[in-house]
C-alpha cells in the first residue's frame, strides 16, 4: 500500500500489462488516424523517423513508435520498405482503402430528416470455431449501424445492402440472408428489444461528453488562434473520439430520438473544427515526417 490507501503497482501486475496494452491500442490507433488524414501526397512511403517524430508529438516515446509500425505491419495495415539505410512505411491498400470507406461516415453531413423508412436485416450463421470472423463480422455490422435483434439476425433502419454484401464478401461469408424493405412492423417486445439494443441514453452521454471536452477549443479553431503543433495533437484526438462515437451510434432516424438528443450539435462542432484545424495539422505533419530516418 502506498502512504494514501492506494495499492501499490509492480511491474508485471495485471493493472500494469493492461495499461500497457491500452497504451498500444493508442497508439496504433492514433497512427492510423494520421496516415488516414494526412498521407496524400501521392501516397509515397514515409520514413520511419518521420513517422517516429509524429508520434512524439502525442507523448509516445521512439522504442514504443517503433514498436507500433511492426505491429502495424504485422497486421497487415502497413507495408514496410528499405533502401539503403532508409526505412519507410505506407498503407497497404486494403488499410487505404477501409480508411476511406470510414472516412465517408465520419466526415459525413447527414440530413437527419431524410428517412426515407428504409431498413435493411441480415440473418447469418458462422462457425462456431471461427472466432475471428465472428468477431470481425460483428464490428463491421456495428460501423454499418446494424444492432442485433437477435444473435444472428441484426438490423438497421437505413438501406446498407449493398455495402452489407462487400462486407460478406471480404469475410468470406456466405451463409447468410439479406433483407431490404420499407415495410417492418416492430411488435411491442421487439421494439423494446431493439430500443435496449440501441443504448440511447448512453449514446447522448458521448456526445454531451465530447461537446464539454471540445468546445474550448471549437471556439479558439474558428478564431484562427490555433497554431500547427497544438492543431496536430488536437485534430487527430478529435477525429478518434468521433470515430469512436460514430461506431457506437446506430444512425438512428429522428423519430426513433429523444428531442434533446445532441448528434446533431455535436456533429456541427466536429465538422467545424475538424475543417478549422485541418490546414495547420497538415502543415506540422509534413514538417515533422521530413525528420532524418534513424529507425
Amino acid at each position: 500500500m502506498t502512504n494514501d490507501g492506494r495499492r501499490e503497482q509492480h511491474p508485471g501486475s495485471p493493472a500494469d500489462r493492461s495499461s500497457a496494452a491500452v497504451g498500444r491500442a493508442r497508439a496504433q490507433r492514433l497512427l492510423v488516424t494520421l496516415l488516414g488524414d494526412h498521407w496524400h501526397a501521392g501516397r509515397s512511403p514515409l520514413p520511419s523517423g518521420g513517422l517516429v517524430a509524429v508520434l512524439a508529438e502525442f507523448g509516445i516515446a521512439p522504442a514504443n513508435a517503433r514498436a507500433t509500425l511492426s505491429r502495424l505491419t504485422q497486421r497487415g495495415l502497413l507495408q514496410r520498405s528499405k533502401e539503403g539505410r532508409r526505412t519507410s512505411y505506407r498503407l497497404t491498400e486494403p488499410a487505404w482503402q477501409t480508411l476511406q470507406r470510414g472516412a465517408r461516415r465520419i466526415f459525413a453531413a447527414t440530413d437527419e430528416d431524410a428517412w426515407d423508412g428504409s431498413w435493411t436485416l441480415i440473418a447469418f450463421t458462422s462457425p462456431l470455431d471461427d472466432a475471428n470472423q465472428r468477431r470481425l463480422l460483428r464490428a463491421r455490422l456495428r460501423w454499418l449501424t446494424f444492432w442485433p435483434l437477435y444473435d444472428g439476425t441484426w438490423v438497421t433502419p437505413h438501406d446498407r445492402f449493398d455495402e452489407v454484401r462487400e462486407q460478406l464478401s471480404e469475410l468470406g461469408v456466405t451463409d447468410a440472408v439479406l433483407l431490404r424493405a420499407t415495410d417492418l412492423e416492430l411488435l411491442p417486445s421487439g421494439r423494446a428489444r431493439l430500443e435496449a439494443a440501441w443504448r440511447i441514453d448512453e449514446v447522448a452521454a458521448g456526445y454531451q461528453t465530447f461537446l464539454r471536452r471540445y468546445r474550448d477549443v471549437a471556439g479558439r479553431a474558428a478564431a484562427g488562434r490555433v497554431g500547427p503543433v497544438e492543431a496536430l495533437v488536437q485534430r487527430t484526438e478529435l477525429v478518434n473520439d468521433w470515430r469512436a462515437l460514430v461506431g457506437d451510434d446506430p444512425d438512428l432516424p429522428v423519430k426513433f430520438l429523444p428531442p434533446s438528443f445532441p448528434r446533431a450539435e455535436a456533429r456541427v462542432l466536429f465538422l467545424g473544427t475538424s475543417e478549422a484545424l485541418s490546414r495547420p495539422a497538415q502543415l506540422r505533419f509534413e514538417a515533422l515526417v521530413r525528420t532524418p530516418d534513424e529507425a
